[in-house]
């Protein structure tokens, strides 16, 4: 019971990494709320959690609207009571070659995975300073590690490499009261990644030493770690979880 009494919000959470992450907090003791756009997602977690003997509460919502963001942080203090924790896990990506890719793919790409995460820290961070009391987890990629980036994904990429920068900055702006970290996932089994050809998937684990993809429970844990108080002297900081693929500089 890592997270007892604790509450935590968690962005894009209705699948993926995100939704292993609540169902995770959820079991060590945390009062978890997910955020995602998908409400179909979200009754799948909340009903996984259930079965399980957890409570898992959604907010429906989108995390490039201030707006959005600000009422969602408002009904969940509203049932809550606090917001000690939390993981901004929502991100896109959409591949596309060079000469094909647009501003608007820029665009879109870095709304959700940069400037989301901002609004969401922006309007958690209201509440944490005034409690003197917080833990914000961004969510990078092994592509946003130096020369991990990805063609194809550039802007995906470039959008993980600023939440790294995102991350050391607001560490220090949120300082002393609120510790803020990033976990970088290298290549995991998500819905992001089973559309991948079979081959690209074997490249993925042929690159990493440890011989496989990342489970979403993998990820999941790291952030725990840096959620829990076992972080509590950790901010500014990065934490890999790529079963060793950016030792590789290929």
């Amino acid at each position: 019971m890592r997270l007892k009494d604790k509450t935590a919000l968690i962005t894009g959470a209705g699948r993926g990494i995100g939704a292993a992450t609540a169902l995770l907090f959820a079991e060590e003791g945390a009062r978890v709320g997910i955020l995602d756009l998908r409400p179909e997602g979200m009754d799948k977690v909340a009903a996984t959690a259930q079965q399980k003997g957890l409570a898992i509460k959604a907010f429906r919502g989108d995390v490039t609207q201030k707006d959005q963001v600000a009422r969602v942080l408002e009904e969940f203090i509203a049932a809550f009571g606090r917001i000690d924790i939390l993981v901004n896990n929502a991100g896109i990506v959409i591949p596309r070659p060079f000469f094909e890719k647009t501003a608007e793919d820029w665009e879109k790409t870095l709304a959700v995975n940069v400037i989301g995460i901002f609004l969401c820290a922006q309007a958690a961070a209201r509440y944490m300073l005034p409690q003197k009391s917080g833990k914000i987890v961004n969510i990078s990629s092994i592509r946003g590690i130096d020369h991990c980036g990805r063609e194809g994904v550039m802007d995906y990429s470039a959008s993980k490499t600023a939440v790294i920068g995102l991350t050391k900055t607001m560490a220090k702006e949120l300082a002393p009261y609120v510790n803020v970290n990033t976990v970088a996932p290298g290549h995991t089994k998500t819905e992001m990644t089973a559309p991948l050809p079979e081959e690209v998937k074997r490249n993925m684990i042929e690159g990493a030493y440890l011989k496989r993809m990342a489970e979403p429970e993998d990820i999941a844990k790291a952030i725990l770690f840096m959620a829990s108080n076992d972080a509590d002297f950790i901010t500014g900081q990065v934490l890999l979880v790529d079963g060793g693929f950016s030792l590789k500089r290929t």
